[in-house]
């Protein structure tokens, strides 16, 4: 079996278009590298992508890539040491490097996923205003319709529907949801309700994701544009974890 170490050898950091622009579904690039692994799976390289990796607490985009009659399917993609790797399987014959490409994505996957990351910051703005104290966070995904923050801390009494109510209030007013990159020295002032700030890798530039009014914090993961199209947040559970507790919750339509 290959390493990604053995994949990404002596390429360029990936262009991640998804980081600029969540909402863009296909794109154009270059073949870098396509290496197979077993029968007609293997993995590729192309210089800019539009599909995220597995990280961050956000699952793995899915979608396709295409040239001149070959369909190659993507069912996972990987990031090392800033290369981003498509994993899947290729019909109608091999790429070549500087094949040119179409990438396109499984959009109604990534716009769940969007809609989910996007709620799970709201979650914990909602954490934060009903307890009155900031948690730090241990754990978390924000899967397809699916997500869960888990914070280091006891907690008291069933909050569970006021948490609810206070989450649903910041989806339907409306406030715009961005992303903004400061370096080192501005990232204190900016952040505001950010979990876990001592924990940052020591970066010259941060990206922050902002919720207007509401938090701003670190985050390389694909948002949606106003809290509105979040849809209707549920919490299905709060329950203690260890030396913590779990807020699981839905992303619903409507």
């Amino acid at each position: 079996m290959v390493s990604l170490a053995e994949v990404v050898a002596g390429l360029p950091e990936t262009k991640k278009l998804y980081l600029d622009d969540s909402y863009k579904k296909e794109a154009e690039s270059h073949v870098l590298r396509w290496i197979k692994d077993t029968g007609r799976k293997g993995y590729v390289v192309v210089r800019e992508t539009i599909m995220h990796p597995k990280s961050g607490a956000q699952p793995s985009d899915h979608g396709v890539l295409e040239s001149a009659g070959i369909t190659f399917i993507v069912n996972k993609v990987m990031e090392y040491n800033g290369v981003i790797v498509h994993y899947g399987e290729i019909s109608g014959g091999d790429f070549k490097e500087e094949d040119c490409v179409k990438l396109r994505l499984d959009w109604e996957r990534r716009y769940k996923i969007m809609r989910t990351h996007t709620a799970g910051h709201i979650v914990d703005y909602a954490v934060v205003t009903i307890y009155g104290r900031p948690f730090q966070s241990q754990s978390a995904m924000h899967d397809v319709g699916y997500g869960f923050q888990e914070y280091i801390g006891e907690y008291s009494g069933d909050l569970k529907e006021r948490i609810e109510e206070v989450a649903n209030e910041v989806v339907m007013s409306n406030k715009p949801v961005f992303a903004e990159y400061v370096n080192a020295h501005e990232l204190s002032k900016r952040v505001f309700g950010a979990p876990n700030l001592a924990r940052l890798p020591r970066l010259d530039v941060y990206r922050i994701v902002v919720i207007e009014g509401i938090n701003a914090i670190p985050c390389g993961g694909t948002h949606v544009k106003n809290t509105s199209e979040v849809g209707r947040i549920k919490i299905e559970s709060i329950e203690q974890v260890g030396n913590g507790f779990k807020v699981s919750y839905r992303v619903l339509d409507g």
